[in-house]
Formats: structure tokens, sequence, C-alpha cells
């Protein structure tokens, strides 16, 4: 499971190089399984430190959940919570209904054309 965990956010990542996409919905909610500690070290340690190297710019990662996958994210201790990503160059949210998930989107590509309209003038 690990390899294919891995291999398909390798592909996710590539694919959104190529198309320049930084406004990500994963859904999880149909996943059976969780992820294991070693797929999660692997995403944080590993997959996110590399999504503002290959975009170049802030990417923001919206995970559609279940919400028992929610209130099990939110009990891991292993599982950081929204502020470990604030000084970092992607923000990460997760949420029960697609909705809000796509809302929060919007708000982040509004506030990033914002800033970056700010960093050229």
């Amino acid at each position: 499971m690990p390899f294919e965990l891995q291999r398909g956010y390798k592909a996710m990542l590539d694919e959104a190089v190529s198309r320049r996409c930084r406004f990500w919905l994963i859904n999880l909610s149909g996943r059976a399984s969780g992820v294991s500690a070693a797929d999660l070290q692997w995403i944080l340690e590993e997959f996110f430190p590399q999504l503002p190297l290959r975009l170049r710019r802030p990417v923001y990662i919206a995970y559609l959940m279940a919400p028992h996958q929610l209130a099990g994210s939110l009990a891991d201790p292993n599982v950081p919570n929204a502020a470990y990503y604030d000084d970092r160059s992607y923000r990460i949210e997760r949420f029960t209904v697609q909705e809000e998930a796509l809302a929060w989107l919007q708000d982040c590509r509004q506030q990033d054309a914002k800033i970056r309209r700010r960093k050229t003038a």
C-alpha cells in the first residue's frame, strides 16, 4: 500500500506541475482505510515540501473527508493541526462538505491573486 499511495501522490503532483495547478481538492471520503504512520511521515516530510519547489508558488490543498475520517485525523497525534502549515509555502485544510472545501479554495485563489498583484505593483 505505501508504494501505491506514493505513486498516486507523485502522479498527482506531476499532473499539477504540467497544468500549473496550485489549488487542489483531494477527496478521501470514499477511502476505506486510513493512512499509515509511515505514509503520513512520507507525505509530511517528503511530499509536501516538494510542492512549492515544483510549482514555484504556494499550494493550497482541501482534503474532503467523511465525518469519521475527519474525527480520526483530528484525534490522531501524528496528524498536524492547521497551524502547522501557517509558516509553510502550502496550506492544508480538512472538510466534510465539498461546497465548503471549494469555497475555501476559491477564497485562497482570491487572496493569492491579491498578494501577487501587490507584489507586482
